[in-house]
């Protein structure tokens, strides 16, 4: 993979893993009154551990998820099929789940979510979502492809990765930086109010879609020893 591609996986990959909830957070902890070097310092503290994490993870384990073939394994044999029809009843069920849970919810009083009042709690935070990361997809392609590539490159890719699968935290901190951070927050926190009931129902269609489609490949190999998809 030469440097483009390898800039093309990092866009794709660091999109793939877009997540708005960090600088929600730290926006309405900004308009709780936290002051502005606590709200720099934990984005700090998100934005380089998350790059930090990955450039660790790939210089650990990186090169051996690169020697695996996993066309060749996943692609081959009635475990496969096994694994792959336990991660359709899992991610079905979550997305029923959801869909039962947005129906309780429904008519619903929606209790106002009280910010973070002491600025230690964001730095809390902040470490739990590098940490989580790992269970994000796109992270984990990100730390086999990194694996390819010299590590002056490697360490390039992952805090782009870093900034742009947290782009709009990193809007945050900038406009932070320039004072302008708090209309900002203001109409980041409303738009997604307005906008996240719509991506609520669209992350439940494509969870119960892609459940689906393993479902029906896992279930052509059980019953007529081939899958749906070769």
């Amino acid at each position: 993979m030469n440097t483009q591609e390898y800039a093309l996986s990092v866009l794709l990959t660091a999109l793939g893993g877009f997540d708005p909830a960090p600088m929600l957070i730290l926006a309405a902890a900004l308009g709780a009154g936290i002051r502005k070097g606590h709200i720099m310092g934990s984005a700090g503290v998100l934005l380089g551990g998350t790059a930090a994490w990955g450039m660790t993870l790939t210089l650990l384990v990186g090169p051996g998820l690169q020697r695996v073939n996993w066309g060749e394994l996943l692609r081959h044999g009635s475990i496969s099929a096994g694994i792959e029809l336990v991660l359709a009843l899992a991610i079905g069920g979550y997305a029923v789940w959801r869909v039962v849970a947005a129906r309780r919810s429904r008519g619903r009083d929606t209790p106002e979510e009280k910010p973070a009042t002491s600025p230690w709690a964001l730095y809390v935070t902040a470490v739990v979502f590098v940490g989580i990361v790992i269970f994000d997809l796109p992270f984990d392609v990100h730390v086999a492809t990194a694996a390819s590539q010299p590590p002056s490159h490697g360490v390039a890719g992952w805090i782009a990765w870093s900034l742009i699968s947290q782009f709009p935290l990193t809007l945050l901190m900038l406009l932070t930086i320039l004072g302008k951070q708090q209309r900002f927050s203001r109409v980041m926190r409303r738009a997604w109010a307005a906008v996240s009931p719509w991506v609520n129902r669209l992350v439940t269609a494509v969870l119960g879609l892609a459940a689906m489609l393993m479902l029906l490949d896992a279930g052509e190999f059980l019953l007529v020893g081939h899958f749906l998809v070769q």
